[in-house]
């Protein structure tokens, strides 16, 4: 074994043999490319996941939208409903004012 004296602290340090460095090297760099190659395929797996939603979150979104689309088409016949009404109301005061321009003649 190869030994060195740290001068600042007065301690003897073995320094491992190159044969085991090599080995704890080669085992770290293979738990690397492990934990890579999981990464890699969690990332794929969400990249799939945003391109291709479930048959149920489809469903969802589309009733969203459909629902979004009924409050809008609500809300325009409520517009609508009150317009007609007022006009309704217009037409009543002309036609009652025509009468009572007719009784007088």
């Amino acid at each position: 074994m190869n030994r060195f004296v740290d001068c600042t602290k007065g301690k003897i340090l073995s320094l491992f043999p190159l044969l085991s460095s090599a080995v704890d090297v080669e085992r770290h760099a293979r738990d690397f490319m492990e934990a890579a190659k999981k990464l890699q395929l969690y990332f794929m797996g969400l990249k799939r996941e945003d391109h291709a939603p479930t048959r149920a979150e489809s469903l969802k979104k589309e009733i969203a939208v459909m629902e979004e689309e009924l409050k809008t088409k609500e809300e325009l016949i409520k517009k609508h409903t009150k317009l007609i009404q007022e006009s309704q109301k217009l037409v009543k005061q002309q036609i009652e004012k025509h009468r009572v321009e007719l009784e007088k003649v």
